[in-house]
């Protein structure tokens, strides 16, 4: 069991089930999953933060995913991972700005998002101080 915490953003509520289901499987704790940009930056100034944030593009509410994420980004250290069915040149140029420690494009291969995940969790882990 992994133990660490996964903040699933993501309006879509199958999706952001699925995502629920494979992590918890694989012992992650996940935080209820946050449909929107301003729940998710009301959220995060609440709890305990979470290790990885996986993010979507399309939200519901006024804040895009990578406006979402420039501002966790400004705020907060944590890493993030865009999951998005999102792959025009205009999106990605964005998603480019924000720095993202991943992006995977929808429908995913659930071994695949996986190993980005344990990959962005341990590179993490490997950059924390001792």
């Amino acid at each position: 069991m992994t133990g660490e915490i996964i903040l699933i953003v993501e309006d879509e509520g199958l999706i952001a089930l699925h995502l629920t289901e494979m992590l918890e499987k694989r012992g992650y704790r996940i935080y209820d999953p946050v449909p929107s940009g301003e729940k998710v930056l009301e959220q995060l100034g609440k709890s305990p933060l979470p290790d990885l944030i996986l993010m979507d593009i399309g939200l519901a509410g006024s804040l895009d995913g990578i406006e979402t994420a420039r501002l966790i980004k400004l705020q907060f250290l944590l890493p993030l991972i865009f999951v998005t069915a999102y792959t025009s040149e205009r999106f990605l140029e964005r998603i480019r700005e924000v720095e993202p420690e991943g992006v995977i494009t929808k429908p995913f291969d659930d071994r695949e998002f996986l190993t980005l995940i344990r990959s962005v969790l341990d590179s993490r882990q490997a950059e924390a101080p001792q």
